[in-house]
């Protein structure tokens, strides 16, 4: 049962959980890249090439088996830079890989909201302190904030851990950045795999949000292992003042 009496900080999942990041997005973002560099592909093709090349940087950049012996980091400005490189060598096309990233990452710092997201900030933030952790790097996690004019206490990425959730040493490593125990923190977010597992590897107590959207970027989780189940589920962050504050 949550004791909100020990709650110290609630730290949020970014895209997915509080600002919408959906599929059809990035098939626009592929789209427009294609045109702004006049490549002879189609919108679509481009971005199912793109997103097969992608995914694997997504499986392999962790060994969640033994996280220290994972791959040396990239960030996700480096990661679809080198995907725009496979994908323009395997659609036989030339393009500026550089370019391709850089647009990706400039069209995720103006994220729109969920439509439940700024009034629940703004009534929990009254009785808690508010963080966010997310898969991201630094230039669009700051950005999407920032345009959304929110405030947060901590606000840490995948960049600035250099390392990617489920991975446990990004939970850990924000626990020393925080001076807060995990055992005092809620994590909320909208992966089963990313955030609710990651977090439950750390004794944080976890709440998993369903979103009716489709997310792509996600870490795939593996084929086979135990999955560790959510603390609580809900389906709106409107759910969050009542189950924190009783409210």
């Amino acid at each position: 049962m949550l004791n909100r009496n020990e709650i110290q900080l609630i730290v949020f999942d970014f895209f997915g959980t509080l600002v919408k990041n959906e599929a059809s997005e990035w098939q626009q973002t592929l789209s427009n890249i294609a045109i702004k560099q006049n490549l002879p592909v189609d919108g679509m093709d481009f971005w199912v090439e793109f997103s097969r090349h992608e995914v694997n940087f997504r499986k392999t950049r962790t060994n969640m088996r033994n996280p220290e012996q994972s791959p040396v980091f990239r960030t996700y400005w480096e990661a679809w830079r080198d995907a725009f490189v496979e994908t323009f060598k395997a659609m036989s096309i030339s393009g500026d890989a550089d370019a391709a990233a850089d647009y990706s990452i400039e069209r995720l710092t103006d994220q729109e909201p969920f439509q439940d997201s700024d009034a629940v900030l703004k009534s929990l933030s009254v009785k808690h302190d508010l963080a966010v952790l997310s898969n991201a790097d630094d230039r669009f996690l700051h950005g999407s904030i920032k345009y959304n004019n929110w405030d947060f206490k901590f606000i840490e990425s995948s960049e600035s851990m250099e390392a990617y959730k489920p991975d446990p040493r990004i939970f850990t490593r924000f626990e020393g950045k925080t001076g807060i125990g995990v055992s005092r923190m809620i994590y909320i977010g909208d992966s089963v795999y990313d955030d609710a597992h990651g977090s439950k590897l750390v004794g944080m107590t976890s709440i998993l949000i369903k979103r009716d959207q489709e997310t792509p970027g996600r870490t795939p989780p593996p084929d086979s292992g135990e999955m560790l189940e959510p603390d609580y589920t809900i389906t709106s962050l409107s759910e969050l003042p009542i189950l924190l504050n009783g409210e």
